[in-house]
């Protein structure tokens, strides 16, 4: 029997074994941000310099966990995004991760209600970074080895400035003791309806993170001391429509 042949009586099968998978675009003013595009926002030459973040624990309008497929940018529970392109990449890191790849037994077509945290679960976020498997290791989202992991990383610069949004375990930069864990969840949960058409893709909207915030150093979010006004606000954006299904 010919090649040929044999890939058109196992097409079917080869492709049904594919992992289903959800693609993460991050977008600003409903658009896609092509790596070094300015941003138009605050007068205009803003560019990103970070954009990482964990999500976890899928569910679907039932409860039922949804597992992922394991790899360097997944546990079965927990993905890595790092929207960035191979000539944004900093400091040697790993090059950018745009997907959430679901494990084969899952069916996407029947999840009427997706449910997932940004964050990652405590029985995680409290363990030493170093010892965990990737993507839970990747030093850039530590807080410290002994406080945990940032849960999401957005950081942009300016010619003349920078903005940076650092979210996770809190109140731990002091604690340099394994035996006195310190750790405080900021874990954000979001439930989105299935949209119609083809239901493929989760949006990050940078711009909807940003709205009503003035882009300087001064108000960046990374939980220190006096920025309780700016994180407010950061925090408000993010439990709205940041985060979309299309």
């Amino acid at each position: 029997m010919t090649l040929a042949a044999l890939l058109m009586l196992s097409g079917c099968s080869f492709f049904a074994s594919s992992p289903p998978r959800l693609k993460v675009e991050l977008r600003y003013d409903g658009n896609p941000v092509p790596c070094g595009t300015a941003l138009g926002m605050g007068g205009g030459g803003w560019y990103l310099e970070h954009s990482k973040f964990y999500l976890s624990d899928f569910q679907d309008q039932h409860g039922q966990s949804l597992k992922l497929e394991n790899s360097k940018w997944q546990t079965d529970d927990i993905v890595l995004i790092s929207i960035e392109q191979k000539d944004c990449w900093r400091g040697g890191e790993m090059p950018g991760n745009h997907q959430i790849r679901f494990s084969k037994e899952v069916d996407l077509k029947g999840v009427e209600q997706l449910s997932f945290v940004l964050g990652v679960p405590l029985n995680n976020a409290s363990q030493n970074p170093l010892t965990q498997p990737s993507p839970l290791n990747l030093s850039s989202m530590f807080w410290t080895v002994h406080s945990g992991h940032k849960f999401a990383r957005i950081e942009l610069s300016s010619v003349s400035d920078t903005w940076a949004f650092h979210l996770g375990g809190v109140d731990c930069a002091d604690s340099q003791s394994d035996a006195m864990p310190c750790y405080k969840a900021d874990l954000l949960e979001f439930e989105l309806k299935r949209p119609g058409g083809s239901a493929s893709t989760l949006v990050f909207h940078i711009d909807r993170l940003l709205e009503g915030i003035e882009l300087n150093q001064d108000n960046s979010c990374t939980f220190k001391p006096g920025e309780s006004q700016s994180c407010a606000m950061v925090l408000k954006n993010l439990q709205r429509s940041v985060i979309e299904w299309i």
